[in-house]
């Protein structure tokens, strides 16, 4: 009977114990189991699991890794993760293993974000100026290639490989400078042209400041102006976003400026003006052409080839005047350039008013040159089959062809524009009220699109 009993008494012991334990490990299975790591995301808005070879080429995350394989994260708990690098040392695959907080990982995955987004920026930048850009420093860089041979005091052989070292460093030093550099057109245009028109307001400055054109030093004030132009308008244009129509009217203004203000000068003074007058004169000109440029551009959207056909028509109307001043043979200097004023101003209104009304191209601005040019070809043609010896009317034919092949071109441009204008946006209404005579319980959904009270067409 004892015997019995010990068995029964040992027998529920061990079975207890038996329950005990298999409760006790169902209820450590879950934390086991969460306790395990698990791969996630490096970077769950893009998608990377794995950094590979390829993409630490890329991004550089982790440069003390010379012989870098690839990069994985690890979750094991709430806050704590692993990360795991592959890498080769001396051959053998090694793997590094680093715990990593909550914090760490946030600051990893907004690095590889700011770097993805840098890189794909970097793969849109506008760069469609660079070409023009780069072509521009190349010209500029003979003027400053010539100078400074010049002015350089050494034997024939070191003055004459500056020149083509220089040259060849107008190239090169732009084309790495601005690879992956953002170049619109409109930096590219007003850095180029401020270089070239810097050197004309340099060599206004050396009048100015009593600097002979025959020394050698007289290459000094053009390149440093000429540099400043073309340094300053980059970045200029590039801080102030400055569009391609935009700058080209700076600088179109500023060129037609600086003659403008100096034969003003001279019309106001006469003859007892200085060269240090008109010299300012020209300065003070292109400057404020600049920022008459500047200030109309604010006030209206300009295309990229307006501020050209305004150049255009301002020449133009002065090359008419001059015709006329030709033929009638005004010995009175002062009256003449006061005229050639006065036909560019005009010229100028012409080509303000153009402007305002269409839209042009570079395309269309460079038609309207060579129309004018082909024109005034084909004028002074006709006058050498007329004219067997120089005639007073000579002039005046040939820009009368000029005006006309001018006018054809334009009159070709703007049809089309307004052609196109009339093919585009145009938007119609349609009312049908004998629609409503249906009675609503004959409409049925064929009579309904059959016999629409109201459509609506629009044509792009």
């Amino acid at each position: 009977m004892i015997v019995l009993l010990l068995k029964i008494f040992i027998g529920g012991a061990m079975k207890k114990n038996c329950c005990l334990v298999v409760l006790l490990f169902y209820l450590f299975l879950p934390l086991e189991m969460f306790s395990q790591e698990r791969q996630i995301p490096i970077d769950p808005v893009n998608n990377i699991r794995v950094i590979d070879k390829e993409l630490e080429k890329s991004l550089n995350l982790f440069p003390e890794y010379t012989n870098f394989e690839e990069a994985k994260l690890y979750q094991k708990g709430d806050t704590s993760y692993i990360l795991e690098i592959y890498y080769f040392d001396k051959g053998d695959l090694v793997k590094d293993r680093k715990d990593i907080t909550y914090h760490q990982v946030n600051k990893l995955r907004e690095k590889i974000r700011e770097l993805i987004l840098s890189k794909s920026m970097k793969l849109n930048i506008n760069q469609d100026g660079r070409p023009f850009f780069i072509g521009g420093t190349t010209a500029l860089s003979i003027y400053y290639a010539i100078g400074l041979g010049e002015y350089t005091n050494a034997s024939s052989n070191v003055r004459a490989a500056i020149v083509p070292l220089t040259m060849g460093a107008g190239f090169f030093a732009p084309f790495y400078l601005t690879m992956n550099k953002e170049v619109t057109n409109g930096m590219s245009n007003l850095a180029i042209w401020s270089g070239v028109l810097g050197i004309f307001y340099g060599y206004a400055l050396n009048y100015v400041v009593g600097i002979e054109s025959s020394k050698s030093e007289a290459f000094i004030l053009p390149t440093i102006t000429s540099l400043s132009g073309l340094v300053g308008g980059y970045f200029y244009a590039k801080s102030n976003k400055i569009s391609e129509g935009k700058a080209r009217s700076i600088v179109n203004l500023s060129g037609l400026g600086a003659p403008y203000l100096l034969g003003l000068t001279y019309v106001i003074i006469g003859e007892k003006v200085t060269p240090k007058q008109l010299a300012g004169g020209f300065i003070l000109g292109g400057v404020g052409g600049a920022f008459l440029g500047n200030f109309l551009s604010n006030k209206f959207n300009f295309a990229p080839g307006d501020a050209c056909v305004f150049t255009t028509t301002a020449l133009l109307a002065t090359a008419e005047t001059g015709a006329i001043l030709m033929a009638a043979k005004v010995d009175d200097l002062r009256l003449d350039v006061g005229a050639l004023l006065l036909g560019a101003t005009l010229g100028s209104l012409r080509g303000g008013i153009l402007v305002n009304k269409y839209d042009f191209s570079n395309a269309q601005a460079n038609y309207l040159i060579l129309g004018f040019v082909g024109g005034t070809l084909i004028g002074s043609g006709i006058c050498l089959l007329l004219f067997k010896d120089y005639n007073d009317a000579i002039p005046i034919i040939t820009m009368l062809f000029g005006e006309l092949g001018f006018d054809i071109t334009l009159f070709a441009i703007t049809k089309k524009q307004k052609k196109d204008e009339e093919n585009t946006g145009k938007l119609n209404f349609n009312l049908n009220p004998f629609a409503l005579i249906y009675k609503p319980n004959e409409f049925t959904k064929t009579t309904f699109n059959q016999i629409p009270f109201l459509t609506i067409s629009y044509r792009w």
